[in-house]
């Protein structure tokens, strides 16, 4: 039982990795908005937040623990989705990679 158990799990298809955004400053496409940082590791930069250890899957960015103006310390989570080309979606806006 626990070969043929093996077998299937050997012969399934291997679940999509979900798109990462890549590491760097966005900008609000058109909007003057505040950006978005991702890196260095896990960590985000988003809504004036600074989030050491941030999570991004199924459309959410969450933190345990992100630090606010005046040094506030609070969990976060809200929407973000990285677009098949790299750019992100955040709160009704997009963010692309941010150039000088």
């Amino acid at each position: 039982m626990r070969a043929l158990f093996l077998a299937l799990l050997a012969t399934a298809p291997a679940a999509a990795a979900e798109p990462q955004p890549a590491p760097g400053r966005y900008c609000a496409a058109g909007q003057d908005l505040p950006g978005i940082s991702i890196g260095p590791g896990r960590g985000v930069g988003i809504d004036l937040m600074d989030c050491p250890i941030a999570t991004i899957a199924r459309g959410r960015v969450r933190a345990a623990r992100c630090y606010g103006m005046g040094g506030a310390e609070v969990p976060y989570d809200a929407d973000l989705v990285v677009r098949p080309d790299g750019s992100l979606e955040h709160d009704g806006a997009l963010f692309r990679p941010c150039h000088r």
